[in-house]
């Protein structure tokens, strides 16, 4: 019965994750259509402008929601090394979950890189000024596409991360059920 209570919060910790890259995942799609949507026509110049600064301000926003779901990721790791402590010190082999969890700090590790890349490049906001105003179009939409292109490439590494984790957790959970245990009939 214990192993199931450790194990079901293994599994809370993954669908957690899971749900936090969902999030994730919804507001960065929207980035490279905002980019697009900025580049298409030629409307006028302050439209353009106007679109290029609120995909700016959108973009910050997704790395700051971003920072707190590879926070979350990073607390579940450390969560999960704990229950994964607890089942070894009760004699199961957790050797595959450990594997995984390594493999997932390791996947936390380049996200948190590649949002840091996205970060310093939202920081030096080339094309747009201290307040966030369109200095130069050119530039600016440059500044969207490879903060947003390196941002995606953080949230798909949480993503893959998440799954592996998941599956691991989900094989271990499989490869250690309980026996069934008779009911009595009435």
């Amino acid at each position: 019965m214990i192993t199931k209570t450790i194990t079901t919060k293994i599994l809370s910790l993954v669908v957690t994750g899971f749900a936090a890259c969902a999030i994730a995942l919804a507001g960065i799609v929207a980035a490279p259509v905002s980019a697009a949507r900025a580049q298409e026509g030629t409307p006028p110049q302050g439209n353009a402008n106007a679109r290029l600064e609120k995909a700016f301000q959108k973009l910050q926003e997704r790395l700051e929601t971003q920072q707190a779901n590879i926070d979350k990721a990073q607390s579940g790791a450390d969560k999960a090394q704990t229950l994964i402590d607890e089942l070894k010190a009760k004699g199961k082999d957790t050797s595959a979950l450990e594997a995984a969890l390594a493999t997932f700090n390791e996947q936390i590790d380049e996200a948190q890189a590649k949002h840091d890349e996205a970060q310093g490049i939202v920081d030096t906001h080339a094309g747009f000024d201290d307040s966030g105003k369109v200095t130069d179009a050119d530039q600016a939409k440059a500044t969207l596409e490879s903060a947003g292109a390196a941002l995606r490439e953080a949230r798909q590494t949480l993503r893959d991360a998440t799954k592996a984790l998941g599956k691991a957790v989900r094989d271990f959970r499989k490869a250690n059920k309980p026996p069934k245990q008779a009911t009595p009939q009435p």
